[in-house]
């Protein structure tokens, strides 16, 4: 993989291209006083029909709830429901058929999301790779159509499957590239078209470090963690230019391990986030055919995810940092940028109350774009009719 070349990005206010009519408010929240929501993924296949699938906690017992919201009005009214298994993703083919892959399974759904059928069991790990773990491999599924798909995971996962997402078959070049399986995993999938596509992912061995902080997440640590050299990581890239047919998998010795990666047209998009010692929280490279560019990298916000529309129209979402921390446990304002040619970055007005640890977004075009938070909020771009 090519050296990355590197770009300045200049961030703007609203109204310097007179974009301040536009707001992103929120138009769902989960607010109540002894739960709390976190949405894990988000789906809007059309202007009209959106999908959000997550878990509900209960702050006294610790108990969970597993989720789906959905809505048939763009977002005017919301229907929560109930599902078996915790949600890891969901995938929509169109505003109406659609996948969701769970810590136990694949589910199927022809209803946009109001009811779901259970496919297969989720695949399971292979037991003699140290550690051990009971996890379901499957992460995320991609369907070129209703029965062709793929799907990634941990220990160096990709499938493929002919039947809807019933049986799955090892795609071989997936454990080409170097990395122990124990911790190495694909963790995205996208097409730009029927026959481009790229899966990424990232291989990050644990740390032999002594002592017992060591094993306390980084928010309880901030000191530790803000001391903590950042070392290259080992990111995964697999390619297919004939639908799949074949795929070429490499790996690149970056920074940091990859958040979101999206496709539009010739032009794509990779976010890469990085650990608490790290001068930059997070880095967006667009990639192309001549090689990847580096076209944001700043201190504030923590990008998270990213929307890339034909145009180009770029949109970029993140948190801005509380603390000395690149990530914490205390959530941080959402902030959201655009770009229409990836240099100048416009920051966009964000209703104050939305705050989160991580944001999703998603949306059929750049008119009608969401975004999804971990603490249960909905965020639309533009301000929608009140319910009724």
């Amino acid at each position: 993989m090519r050296k990355f070349l590197l770009c300045c990005a200049l961030i703007l206010p609203a109204t310097a291209q007179n974009k301040d009519a536009r707001k992103w408010t929120i138009q769902y929240f989960y607010d109540e006083l002894k739960s709390e929501m976190e949405i894990t993924d988000l789906a809007f296949p059309s202007a009209q029909r959106g999908i959000a699938v997550g878990a509900i906690y209960d702050k006294a017992s610790g108990r969970e709830r597993y989720t789906s919201l959905s809505t048939s009005d763009g977002g005017v009214h919301w229907t929560l429901q109930t599902t078996k298994e915790y949600p890891r993703s969901i995938f929509f083919l169109n505003d109406s058929v659609g996948w969701m892959i769970t810590d136990k399974g694949v589910w199927f759904t022809e209803e946009s999301g109001r009811t779901w059928k259970k496919l297969c069991e989720q695949l399971k790990p292979d037991k003699t790779l140290e550690p051990q773990t009971t996890i379901g491999l499957l992460l995320r599924v991609w369907f070129l159509d209703e029965k062709h798909g793929f799907g990634v995971g941990l220990q160096k996962t990709i499938v493929e499957t002919l039947d809807g997402g019933r049986t799955w078959n090892p795609v071989a070049a997936a454990l080409k590239p170097a990395g122990n399986p124990a911790y190495t995993a694909y963790t995205h999938i996208v097409f730009a078209d029927a026959k481009r596509g790229v899966i990424v992912g990232g291989s990050q061995p644990p740390r032999h470090e002594d002592g017992f902080r060591h094993s306390l997440p980084d928010w309880m640590d901030p000191e530790r963690a803000s001391k903590r050299k950042q070392v290259p990581t080992l990111t995964l890239i697999a390619q297919t230019r004939d639908g799949g047919a074949t795929w070429v998998a490499d790996t690149a010795p970056l920074f940091g391990l990859v958040t979101s990666v999206r496709y539009a047209g010739p032009d794509g998009l990779i976010v890469m986030g990085f650990n608490e010692s790290f001068e930059w929280p997070s880095e967006v490279y667009r990639m192309a055919d001549d090689g990847p560019t580096r076209v944001f990298r700043e201190k504030t916000p923590r990008v998270v995810d990213s929307a890339l529309y034909p145009g180009p129209h770029v949109f970029l979402a993140g948190v801005e940092p509380t603390g000395k921390m690149n990530a914490a446990a205390i959530p941080g304002k959402v902030r959201i940028l655009e770009s229409d040619d990836f240099q100048t970055w416009t920051e966009m007005p964000v209703d104050y109350k939305a705050v989160a640890r991580s944001v999703i977004m998603a949306g059929p075009d750049r008119d009608h774009l969401w975004v999804a938070t971990d603490t249960g909020m909905i965020l639309h771009l533009g301000i929608l009719p009140k319910p009724e």
